[in-house]
């Protein structure tokens, strides 16, 4: 299983060698616009998640598959950490009319991304609700004043240690709870998250613990136990919540059973690595 680091440099050493074919073409590497898979994006390649999206058709090809077996038409779904919008707009296409996909990025650099990705894409428009906010155990905390949300190619500066994301600031994002955001939409079910937050997990969850309770929906977690390896607790705490909820684990690769004790399963996870694992209710 490679770190995330190690699928950076590789992204890199294929981004040089696509801008330098892209020269030779006489075509730029930024703001450009392609379609893939159906879906109109606005790319500047040397973004990672951008790049992702050119080079391989979608960002994170496996787990986009895999929504196909945990997302259907008229399922009402929350992306939490949308970022650019490249599970979001895939998310909303499975969905359908009938369904719906609340989309969360607390970055200005991201949602000014999303929005521009989904104004591209007509059809998909009237299925997704954006929301700039970064989702918290209770609304008396602040904002971060800059969150991760950008994996550039090009440059090393203050770039993260192990996963080498760059800060981004959230000038227009309000802190929420997810109890009060499901009150103040009226959201009326909620049958899938995808959870991606680099360490917030934890908060989130403890803000929404009434609505998971009630709709009990299955959950996508990218989970990176080094992100919090100067908040241990925190992530002891998580996996207590979902216990306390009702919710197993399983590795969404191969589907197999995780441990639900939070020693054994942050211990599973080698150092720099991430894994997306499903929680529900049921396995």
């Amino acid at each position: 299983m490679l770190s995330t680091i190690q699928k950076i440099n590789l992204a890199k050493v294929a981004y040089y060698l696509v801008v330098v074919a892209r020269r030779i073409l006489g075509r730029s590497s930024q703001n450009i616009e392609v379609t893939r898979s159906g879906i109109r994006w606005h790319l500047d390649l040397k973004e990672g998640i951008d790049f992702s999206i050119y080079i391989l058709g979608g960002f994170e090809p496996s787990t986009l598959r895999l929504y196909n077996k945990l997302v259907k038409s008229g399922d009402v779904v929350l992306d939490i950490g949308a970022n650019i919008g490249s599970h979001t707009l895939p998310l909303a296409r499975l969905v359908g009319d009938i369904g719906h996909v609340y989309a969360f990025e607390p970055t200005d650099f991201a949602i000014n991304k999303l929005h521009n990705n989904l104004n591209l894409n007509t059809n998909l428009i009237k299925r997704v609700t954006v929301c700039q906010a970064m989702l918290v155990s209770n609304e008396n905390i602040l904002v971060e004043k800059e969150l991760f949300s950008s994996w550039p190619l090009v440059g090393d500066n203050k770039l993260h240690e192990k996963h080498k994301g760059q800060l981004m600031v959230t000038t227009g994002a309000r802190a929420a709870t997810l109890d009060n955001i499901v009150k103040e939409y009226n959201i009326t079910r909620i049958d899938f998250i995808k959870l991606d937050v680099d360490g917030f997990e934890y908060s989130v969850l403890s803000g929404g613990e009434k609505t998971l309770k009630k709709f009990k929906p299955t959950i996508l977690m990218e989970l990176a136990p080094y992100l919090f390896k100067n908040q241990k607790n925190e992530f002891i705490q998580m996996i207590e919540l979902y216990k306390k909820l009702g919710y197993f684990f399983y590795d969404a690769n191969n589907r197999k059973t995780l441990p639900v004790e939070a020693e054994k399963l942050f211990d599973l996870i080698p150092d720099g690595v991430s894994r997306n694992i499903i929680a529900t209710v049921s396995v």
